[in-house]
């Protein structure tokens, strides 16, 4: 007897490919996905175009009609799905949209926005350790999206870089925190609480 993952494979045979997974070339990456994965990823664009007053397409565009002029890359578009899954609260499939999403072609400065989200969404779930290696990876990127992120801004802060401070400091790693702070500090990126944190770092490197 067949059941929903049969009957949707037989339908996207005979099924003309086309909406944004066409024209972003992601109709091969669709159907190599379990059913479940497939029906979350349509489910999510459909409430993305509903919430989303500013989202250009509706539910049926996902998979159909002809779209062009799309302004999204693979990477963006899958982590704005990723987000909306991640304001939902399910966060296992939002995590792992986000990382499909880095695995996709695209900027610096795109995977910095999927980085950031990571390390909040392992907070919520309270992976602290996950949230560092989220935030790690974020901080050792930031060279190669650093023009994009001080264009315009004459104050720099990275939520990575507050978090990445603080779980250095539980783990003990007290001198390396302190060192991060200033290396950050000295390529124009501002730790809010910058002068109390530094104190507070010497101080217990000091001892006291």
């Amino acid at each position: 007897m067949w059941g929903p993952p049969m009957i949707g494979k037989v339908f996207r045979i005979f099924r003309e490919k086309g909406g944004i997974l066409k024209a972003l070339d992601l109709w091969d990456w669709f159907e190599n996905l379990p059913y479940n994965k497939q029906r979350k990823l349509k489910y999510y664009f459909s409430l993305k175009s509903i919430k989303n007053l500013n989202f250009p397409y509706r539910a049926k565009h996902f998979d159909s009609g002809d779209i062009q002029d799309i302004p999204y890359t693979k990477r963006t578009f899958l982590g704005s799905l990723a987000q909306t899954a991640l304001l939902e609260g399910d966060y296992e499939f939002a995590e792992w949209l986000y990382l499909q999403a880095l695995n996709m072609d695209g900027t610096p400065y795109e995977a910095h926005l999927i980085l950031n989200d990571l390390v909040m969404l392992a907070q919520k779930i309270k992976d602290l350790e996950k949230a560092g290696m989220y935030a790690e990876k974020d901080l050792e990127l930031f060279k190669d999206y650093e023009e994009e992120v001080k264009l315009g801004n004459q104050r720099i802060y990275l939520n990575s870089l507050e978090f990445y401070i603080y779980f250095l400091e539980k783990q003990g790693k007290v001198e390396q925190a302190l060192k991060v702070l200033e290396e950050f500090k000295a390529k124009g990126v501002e730790h809010p609480f910058y002068e109390n944190v530094k104190e507070r770092l010497q101080r217990k490197i000091q001892g006291n």
